[in-house]
């Protein structure tokens, strides 16, 4: 039995020569294992600021979108105002012509021939002397005028 309890002690001894160089195996990682966990504390502060600005970022290029977006769309909206008001202005029009054409352009021409008689023979019965007096009594008036604006002028002035 002294072989068996000798194989055994010697497994015994060499499973604890293997775990005491596991051992010394681990507590050499730890200092690594400590390194490695700074770094991953250091990268994730690096990240979430780097976040931070990344998300601002986007926030500046979002508003910037918006603002053009809006203009674009104000742009557009107004060029296509303007344009539908010039049709519409040409439509107006077109439709005021015609309604001149075929509705009053005939009325106009029956009231206005009665007109035209009637200021013929005024002008017929006029005497050839009434005309001459309608041109002098403008002269008339504007002599005055004239008069009395170099009178209140010399009275100004003398004053």
């Amino acid at each position: 039995m002294i072989p068996q309890a000798n194989a055994r002690e010697a497994l015994f001894a060499e499973a604890l020569g293997d775990m005491a160089a596991l051992v010394g195996r681990v507590d050499a990682l730890l200092p690594a294992l400590q390194d490695t966990r700074q770094s991953l504390i250091d990268a994730n502060v690096l990240l979430s600021s780097q976040l931070r600005a990344f998300e601002e970022q986007m926030t500046a290029i979002t508003e910037k979108a918006k603002v053009v977006t809006v203009e674009h769309i104000a742009k557009h909206t107004n060029e296509r105002t303007l344009k539908s008001m010039h049709v519409l202005a040409l439509e107006i029009q077109a439709a005021a012509r015609t309604a001149l054409g075929t509705e009053i352009r005939p009325t106009l021409q029956g009231l206005m021939a009665p007109l035209q008689q009637l200021a013929q023979l005024a002008h017929q019965r006029e005497s050839p002397w009434a005309h001459w007096e309608r041109w002098l009594m403008h002269v008339a008036t504007a002599t005055v005028a004239s008069a009395v604006s170099w009178g209140a002028a010399a009275w100004l002035w003398v004053r």
